[in-house]
């Protein structure tokens, strides 16, 4: 587009040449006259390119930033004209797309059911902060299989979408509450010792048993709950809490059973 821009306005200079050389003589005014409006030329179609081609690189950039997934800047409102309209096309496309991969991605890191984050927000989230520090609670449900079995899974259902509200409202901003699949749960409370985390969860299962989510038998389905420290979020750190925590969890779980008995 330079090239033939270039060329075009070049042409009377060049005819201009060719002419006073057919003709053998030489008007070095005319010359100079057109070679200077040649030059002016020149300049005003290379600046009126880069205005028109203006839209076209930050539709690009644009473009660029969405294909790498980062976020792009904010494309302005074209004009009338043709470049106008293609940026505003542009940028349709790019909110547009931007806003389902949004979607998407929420939709890959959270658990559909409980609106908690699922196994892989869990880790993302908790990543986002490599020096985090804190405890990780483990929480297995009660007794949910018999609520499945006895009652429904619609009920089972309600049940888990209960708990996880219970979960939301009594946990701060900072902590991060997941499904970890099933039952079963995981809170990573930010900044919280083992055993104030732990009267967290005490509170919220007060909580199950004077306002009870589901009845079993007579008796308020509650959870069960192991809790380990973690000193970072590493992706070992968090493998071998969780572990710990499911050891402490289950082992309480199996003393209640015994109780029960």
């Amino acid at each position: 587009m330079f090239a033939l821009s270039f060329g075009a306005v070049h042409i009377p200079l060049v005819a201009y040449l060719v002419l006073e050389a057919l003709r053998g003589s030489w008007d070095w005014s005319t010359f100079l006259a057109l070679l200077v409006a040649t030059v002016v030329g020149s300049g005003f179609a290379i600046a009126g390119l880069a205005g028109l081609l203006a839209p076209v690189a930050v539709a690009t950039r644009g473009l660029r930033a969405l294909r790498d997934g980062v976020d792009c800047e904010d494309i302005p409102t074209g004009g009338p004209d043709m470049a106008g309209e293609l940026l505003e096309s542009v940028a349709h496309a790019l909110r547009s797309t931007s806003a389902r991969l949004d979607e998407l991605k929420d939709l890959a890191l959270t658990d559909p059911l409980t609106g908690l984050l699922n196994r892989r927000g869990f880790a993302e989230v908790l990543g986002q902060d490599p020096k985090a520090s804190g405890t990780l609670a483990v929480l297995d449900g009660d007794r949910f299989k018999q609520v499945n079995d006895s009652l429904g899974h619609a009920e089972g259902d309600r049940l888990l979408r209960t708990l996880a509200d219970r979960l939301k409202d009594r946990t701060r901003p900072q902590d991060i509450a997941a499904r970890w699949g099933g039952d079963e749960f995981v809170v990573f409370f930010k900044d919280t010792s083992v055993e104030e985390a732990g009267r967290i969860l005490k509170r919220i299962q007060l909580s199950l048993r004077f306002r009870p989510i589901a009845k079993l038998d007579g008796r308020p389905v509650s959870f069960s709950v192991g809790l380990a420290p973690i000193a970072d979020s590493s992706i070992e750190t968090v493998e071998a809490a969780v572990r710990n925590a499911d050891a402490e969890m289950y082992g309480s779980k199996r003393g209640q059973q015994m109780v029960e008995a």
